[in-house]
């Protein structure tokens, strides 16, 4: 799968994770195609990073 693809399904599910997280906060989720709808799918995106890190417990220094 290209990169594109891993960066569009992982903004679609981050949109997701973000939208259900500013809703539980009070804010306002994902609302449609505009600046903040994609600052909340990137945070979104990023929850999700931290919690792949946390399951996979991998860590971002590679032994070659």
């Amino acid at each position: 799968m290209s990169i594109l693809a891993w960066i569009v399904l992982g903004l679609i599910i981050g949109a997701v994770i973000g939208g259900f997280i500013m809703s539980a906060v009070g804010g306002e989720g994902v609302s449609g195609f505009n600046l903040y709808s994609i600052l909340v799918a990137i945070g979104g995106a990023i929850v999700l990073l931290v919690i792949l890190h946390a399951i996979r417990g991998t860590s971002r220094t590679s032994t070659y």
